[in-house]
């Protein structure tokens, strides 16, 4: 039989995105028939990990605007063929982190993606519907085939996971923060579930069947849509594109005259986020029934991959 060739291109500062794509790709382990080239985006200036406020807020303006960074290349080797190609991403700001979105709209990605199925599986905090709206769009771009997309989100309290990532990001330490919250992070349990993922796509692939691929993916709860925090991203996201504007008249990313800027978005975004938030959360569902058809509609769209 025919080997077939599989690239996985991932970023992950953490280390969360590769225990989920090696939960993902355990069922063809054994399997030689498929032979998996791995290849981690590294940013040519890498970005911290832990990050320092400063840090973790001065990529917010870049974040939006999705303008990309420089990145190391593909290594020759991996310039070939492939019969699938996944690709493991997080969200920054509403929007696909600045290594995937560099990658996504790179010259080496959009000549290996021509035509190639692809998968992309998103590790977040819980927010990731604007991202995926322009994942969609760099697919798109690429004249890729996108076939599937899965979702592993923090599932705990919106409110609290704020403080749990923060803890994670700032620190690099995934402990209970205070002794009492939750760890942060997709809990272990949800990433095992990678793995029965990866059973559907073998199953799927070798019954010639990846174009229906997702949606036996939406049936076996790959993609959980929260209504409430899909529509509050929709106003969010417009919200964004105006402070990042108001940052990028002070300058570049580094640029000191900016930090005024995002000292003052730090704050608004807690106040949106702990005062704000509740109340928008609580108005969406008094008004539900009122756009029952329109919440319908977009989640069929972000659930879907056309």
């Amino acid at each position: 039989m025919e080997t077939k060739n599989v690239l996985i291109a991932y970023h992950s500062q953490s280390g969360q995105m590769r225990e989920i794509i090696d939960q993902f790709i355990a069922p063809f382990r054994h399997d030689l028939t498929y032979k998996f080239f791995f290849h981690q985006i590294k940013p040519v200036k890498e970005f911290p990990f832990p990050w320092t406020s400063r840090q973790f807020f001065d990529v917010f303006p870049e974040s939006v605007t999705e303008v990309g960074c420089e990145l190391h290349p593909i290594p020759n080797e991996l310039k070939q063929s492939y019969d699938l190609i996944i690709i493991g991403l997080q969200v920054w700001y509403l929007s696909p982190s600045i290594p995937i979105t560099a990658f996504l709209k790179s010259d080496d990605f959009k000549e290996l993606a021509n035509q190639t199925p692809v998968i992309t599986l998103n590790g977040c905090r819980n927010m990731w519907f604007m991202a995926q709206r322009s994942i969609k769009g760099f697919l798109l771009a690429a004249q890729s085939n996108y076939v599937g997309h899965l979702v592993w989100f923090d599932k705990v309290n919106n409110l609290v996971s704020v403080i749990t990532i923060m803890h994670w990001a700032f620190t690099a330490r995934k402990d209970k923060k205070w002794g009492i919250l939750p760890r942060p992070g997709i809990k272990d349990e949800d990433i095992s579930k990678a793995r029965g993922f990866g059973e559907t796509l073998k199953h799927f692939w070798e019954s010639d069947r990846l174009q229906s691929l997702q949606d036996e993916y939406i049936k076996q709860g790959g993609v959980e849509v929260l209504p409430h925090l899909m529509s509050m991203e929709h106003k969010a996201k417009r919200i964004f594109k105006v402070w990042t504007r108001l940052s990028l008249k002070q300058g570049g990313p580094g640029t000191p005259k900016r930090d005024a800027v995002l000292v003052a978005f730090k704050y608004y975004l807690l106040f949106m986020i702990y005062l704000l938030s509740p109340i928008a959360t609580l108005i969406f569902y008094l008004t539900y029934p009122l756009f029952y058809l329109r919440i319908k509609r977009n989640i069929a769209y972000y659930q879907s991959v056309r």
